[in-house]
């Protein structure tokens, strides 16, 4: 057995072993070969390609998401500007509705304008022509005031002559626009003169001494009778005036228009007062 294997081992001995060049050469310099792994140069490029892919698809997936949220408030968005629409479209209508009735009541009004207005111009015509030339409307009555004299009598003649009477006084308020306007008229010509600024008005106690009557026969009423305050005694006229002719009732202005009226002799020549209805009704 032992010559066996010393006869093994010098076979082994003698068989000449190829290597590779470079191992060879290596060993008869001394040197150590160390093994290389052709296996890694592969595997570091797969990984940063891994990893690049990774970082596209986060960035695909980020703008994935970005789009669909742009995408979703433009649909809310777009969702709102249609209901503002709808909105503005319902107003436009109602707008629209409006305008057509503004100008529908604008015509109504411009056609009952055009009436009025020719109303306007009948009554217009209507009360200029509801008196006689020169005289004066005044609450439904036209009145005259003469610029000649005469006595009491020739007054009322004249005032029946001319289609009304003598003055007949039954209110404040007709006692008030009479006064005021004799007043402006005798101021206006610079009338100072009492006498000169009397007018003769349709009452008289001619018929019984202190029972004053209007020329239509009617007593004078206790509450509308405006008779002035003496100066001489401050008492109240009428004075109960004494004399062969009846006496008269003139007006003669006077600041407190309740008080302008005085009696006095029929034959004296004042101016008058005429009053007589309107025209037309």
């Amino acid at each position: 057995m032992e010559m066996g294997s010393y006869e093994s081992d010098q076979v082994y001995e003698n068989v000449d072993i190829k290597q590779p060049p470079s191992r060879r050469a290596g060993a008869q310099h001394g040197e150590s070969a160390t093994p290389v792994d052709s296996s890694d140069r592969p595997a570091a490029s797969c990984g940063w390609a891994v990893w690049l892919l990774i970082a596209l698809s986060c960035l695909l997936l980020a703008a994935i998401i970005a789009l669909g949220v742009l995408f979703y408030n433009l649909q809310a968005k777009n969702l709102e500007l249609q209901s503002q629409y709808s909105e503005l479209d319902r107003n436009y209508t109602d707008i629209s509705a409006t305008v057509s009735d503004f100008q529908t009541k604008n015509l109504e009004l411009q056609s009952r304008y055009s009436e009025l207005e020719r109303n306007y111009t009948d009554i217009s015509a209507r009360v200029c022509d509801a008196c006689p030339q020169n005289w004066e409307l005044f609450n439904g009555k036209c009145y005259y005031f003469s610029t000649d004299r005469m006595n009491w009598h020739s007054s009322r003649d004249n005032c029946t002559s001319l289609g009304g009477h003598l003055v007949i006084i039954e209110s404040n308020g007709e006692q008030r626009f009479l006064s005021e306007k004799v007043w402006n008229i005798t101021h206006e010509a610079k009338i100072s003169n009492e006498e000169e600024q009397s007018h003769w008005i349709g009452l008289t106690d001619a018929v019984t001494e202190g029972t004053w009557l209007w020329v239509d026969g009617t007593r004078l009423n206790d509450k509308a009778k405006f008779w002035a305050t003496r100066t001489h005694d401050k008492g109240k006229e009428p004075d109960d005036y004494k004399g062969d002719d009846p006496a008269g009732a003139q007006l003669q202005p006077k600041r407190n228009s309740k008080e302008t009226w005085f009696d006095s002799s029929c034959k004296k020549q004042y101016e008058r007062i005429c009053e007589s209805k309107t025209v037309i009704a």
